[in-house]
């Protein structure tokens, strides 16, 4: 459980500071007048960046241990942000996020196959926690938007907390010594594509979702009256109400019926999401948001888990890379596809995520149906 705690404090401060570069990324971008398809393209580098990090993860880890990757992923990050004091333009930001990305991803998927493995019978509980210690430093993200909104100190405070990450990381050097993933050969099996298409379809969605979500949510709040300090408030509020509930997901799914609970949390999300469309009112949009949130992380929660839980303890490293290449593929392409449809008309936002998750319920029970794998 130690190892789990500081593998968290890692996570932690490494989703706070590319989630508050990304948040402010997005809501900066558009003040500046930039282009809603323009904005999903320089951030859709991130899931490009993670992408390559899957692929190329056992590669880089025969050459480079986790502790190492970790400082220099922190001493780069640091060096790049460090430009952003100076100018802002669309190259830049797609650079950083790319790196930021790649790196982000190599590291975390070390840490998510690492506990895969030890943790077998509770990886869902472990996962978990590990993934809500990255929605804590997300919203924590999102509070000090809400507080600062974005000025000349933004990018200050961004270069802060990547200096901060170097602290988690010295702190848990022994427990990073430890880390030893059992095979190391080329990450994406072709049979492990096989006998999880139709979860990774899934995954490609979410994918999708969340990447175009996250990035294109504030220009749509922007173009409907809100400002910066508000975009800040409501996903904060909303994460955090995503985050009170989530860590009690993980042990849910380790107990009870993964079927049942992914057709139930999709269905109210549908509902959630037309309603979303059509209310102004501030608390509605705060909680049909932080259901938006919940939602996402919980289904993601439990492809993984049923991915975990078919393999061999030697085939994870397979399962979660082909799991994060479907997924980055997504967040790639994600921004790109949605910002490029609402520039066209800025209401169509809602309706785009009810046709994705409509999608990714039928696709899921068709898997199912057809292998057998709840």
């Amino acid at each position: 459980m130690n190892d789990i705690l500081k593998f968290s404090a890692i996570i932690f401060i490494f989703a706070i500071s590319s989630s508050y570069l990304s948040s402010c990324f997005a809501i900066d971008l558009k003040i500046r007048n930039y282009d809603e398809g323009l904005i999903g393209l320089s951030l859709s580098f991130f899931g490009l960046g993670v992408m390559l990090s899957a692929i190329f993860h056992n590669y880089i880890r025969k050459k480079i241990k986790i502790l190492s990757s970790l400082l220099i992923a922190a001493l780069f990050q640091s060096i790049l942000v460090s430009f952003l004091l100076f100018d802002i333009h669309l190259l830049t930001v797609g650079f950083i996020i790319f790196f930021i990305g790649f790196t982000n991803g190599l590291n975390a998927m070390t840490i998510e196959t690492h506990i895969s493995s030890i943790y077998t019978k509770t990886s869902g509980f472990y996962i978990g926690l590990f993934w809500t210690s990255a929605g804590l430093g997300v919203i924590s993200g999102t509070l000090i938007i809400a507080l600062n909104g974005i000025n000349e100190f933004s990018y200050q405070i961004g270069l802060v907390l990547i200096l901060l990450q170097f602290i988690p990381i010295v702190l848990s050097k022994s427990n990073l010594n430890k880390i030893n993933l059992e095979k190391v050969a080329f990450a994406f099996s072709y049979n492990v594509v096989i006998k999880f298409k139709y979860i990774l379809l899934c995954v490609f969605f979410l994918g999708v979702s969340d990447a175009g979500f996250s990035s294109l949510y504030p220009s749509y709040l922007i173009d409907n009256g809100f400002i910066d300090k508000e975009i800040g408030q409501i996903n904060f509020f909303a994460g955090t109400l995503a985050l009170i509930f989530y860590p009690f997901m993980g042990k849910i799914i380790d107990k009870y019926n993964k079927v049942l609970i992914f057709n139930l949390i999709c269905i109210i999300n549908l509902f959630s999401l037309i309603y979303f469309n059509f209310t102004e009112n501030y608390y509605s949009i705060i909680f049909c948001t932080a259901f938006f949130y919940f939602s996402l992380g919980s289904v993601f929660l439990i492809c993984f888990n049923i991915i975990g839980l078919n393999l061999k303890k030697n085939l994870i490293i397979y399962g979660v890379a082909s799991y994060t290449i479907s997924e980055n593929i997504g967040s790639f392409l994600g921004p790109n596809v949605i910002g490029n449809i609402i520039s066209i008309n800025i209401n169509y936002f809602f309706g785009i995520f009810v046709i994705f998750f409509l999608f990714i319920t039928f696709v899921f029970n068709f898997f199912q149906n057809t292998n057998n794998s709840g």
